[in-house]
């Protein structure tokens, strides 16, 4: 009896060293699954912070778009003001009473001395004035001042070495303001007028990709192929081919 109790008090020690190392490992076990978790938590985390903060460059970078757009549009407003207080126009009509001026003055040295060179120079000077002022108002967007402008051009210097460019810009002037009928008109004028000018395979192109733009298909494929029928060696024909591939579609 005595050896029995002696052996139940040996086997406590020894059961309650084993209970003790269950519970070891029982914790280690715990905590290891509660680190996996917290990993698990902040990669979550770090993955919707990348997110906010993309989302964050993104609106970003439509804002300043928008900012952008706007500061264009009121620098549009800006031209379009300047217009309609007549700074524009007031300065291609100083420059056209110059030119008569001038005109006047030559024809009447031209009757005195018989001599055409004095006359010739002083208007090549107005021309290239009255041309780069018109091409500064359509940079600028001032659309109606430029083709004033241009037109102006076209009276005084109709034989003139840019007649084609001015005539050509017309056109333009009216492409940018979304008045097709008159751009087609004008880029037909500048081929009737100038055709060995490297402006006539332009306003060609020009006037086809207007007809394509508006659906007008058989008139854009009939106006490509004359680019590449008659100016098979422009840069224009290049592209007058790739639009014809297209329509054919």
């Amino acid at each position: 009896m005595r050896a029995t109790r002696l052996a139940a008090l040996l086997l406590v020690p020894l059961l309650g060293a084993c209970a003790t190392k269950r519970d070891v490992r029982d914790l280690r076990d715990e905590m290891a699954s509660m680190r996996a978790a917290q990993d698990s938590a902040l990669l979550a985390m770090q993955r919707q912070n990348r997110m906010f903060l993309d989302s964050i460059n993104s609106h970003n970078a439509r804002l300043r778009g928008d900012i952008s757009n706007r500061f264009l549009q009121v620098d549009r407003q800006l031209v379009q003001i300047q217009e309609l207080t007549g700074q524009g126009q007031q300065r291609l009509q100083e420059l056209r009473e110059q030119i008569n001026s001038r005109a006047q003055q030559d024809a009447a040295r031209q009757a005195e001395s018989g001599s055409t060179d004095a006359g010739a120079a002083g208007s090549d000077a107005d021309a290239d004035e009255l041309y780069n002022t018109s091409m500064a108002s359509l940079r600028r967007g001032s659309l109606q001042t430029a083709r004033t402008g241009f037109q102006e051009f076209l009276r005084a210097y109709p034989e003139h070495r840019l007649a084609p460019d001015a005539l050509f810009n017309v056109g333009e002037t009216y492409n940018e303001a979304k008045d097709v009928p008159n751009a087609l008109q004008t880029y037909a004028q500048v081929v009737q007028r100038f055709p060995t000018s490297p402006r006539a395979p332009t306003a060609l192109y020009r006037a086809g990709t207007l007809e394509a733009g508006r659906g007008r298909r058989a008139e854009a494929r009939t106006l490509f192929n004359r680019i590449v029928q008659a100016y098979a060696r422009s840069p224009e024909a290049t592209l007058a081919r790739d639009q014809l591939q297209k329509l054919g579609r």
